[in-house]
């Protein structure tokens, strides 16, 4: 047992050599790739900074194999680089990203609220609407990774109704290539109610059976975020240009 109530696995006993495929091993790596994520996200690994392994091993008291592992879920979300001879990197901030990851989520997005509002249910509209109280007051008590969580919830909870496997896995990946450039939108925002506002726009087009009008609210508020990194670029740390 591990200093924080986790349960040390043999693979973290007896070294590099253990089976990687051992019951429980995945939820150490879901541990340590929910960490490493969320000081990406939070710019604690700032944009282009090293990521050694060694040391993230050390700070997370787990062996090389749950880190390396973890390093490379996180390449596949484009949070993180592996060069050659040269180790892991976090992703640089880029403008043209930004707007590329934004311009093929309006495409995708657009596309799931469409087909999703004719085969909405109650019960999956309650959950959209909870999610969005749950996301007001996590902005409201300040607790930003609460809030976030919510809010992804929120929109999925609106897609999801479309029944396209692939379409929630290619803005599932979307999402968690364009988490630091919301977080940014969101610290220039001129306030969280106004954000809660849009989404509360989206929800009650989609209750009202609306799709036009849900649809123009989706893109508005996925622009609005686009607009406002683009506008305050030049005040970005770790960009490239």
């Amino acid at each position: 047992m591990t200093a924080d109530g986790n349960l040390r696995l043999p693979e973290e006993v007896g070294g590099e050599a253990a089976d990687t495929a051992q019951v429980g091993k995945t939820s150490i790596v879901d541990r340590v790739e929910d960490a490493l994520r969320e000081r990406i996200l939070s710019g604690s690994y700032a944009p282009g900074s090293r990521l050694v392994l060694a040391r993230l091993a050390e700070e997370h008291e787990v062996s090389f194999i749950p880190v390396r592992e973890a390093l490379q879920r996180l390449e596949s979300e484009r949070l993180v680089r592996f060069e050659l001879h040269r180790g892991a990197r976090v992703t640089d901030i880029s403008i043209a990203d930004m707007r590329d990851i934004y311009e093929t989520r309006v495409v995708l997005e657009q596309h799931a609220i469409r087909t999703a509002i004719p085969m909405a249910t109650e019960s999956q509209l309650a959950r959209a609407d909870r999610a969005l109280d749950e996301m007001a007051a996590g902005f409201a008590a300040g607790l930003e990774r609460q809030a976030f969580a919510a809010h992804q919830a929120f929109h999925f909870s609106l897609y999801e109704p479309a029944g396209s496997a692939w379409t929630m896995h290619s803005i599932g990946q979307l999402w968690a290539s364009a988490e630091r450039y919301v977080r940014l939108a969101v610290a220039v925002r001129p306030a969280p109610k106004l954000f809660v506002a849009e989404h509360r726009e989206i929800l009650d087009a989609v209750v009202g059976g609306d799709i036009e009008a849900a649809v123009e609210s989706l893109t508005a508020n996925l622009r609005t975020t686009e607009r406002l990194l683009t506008e305050n670029y030049e005040s970005v740390p770790n960009r490239v240009d």
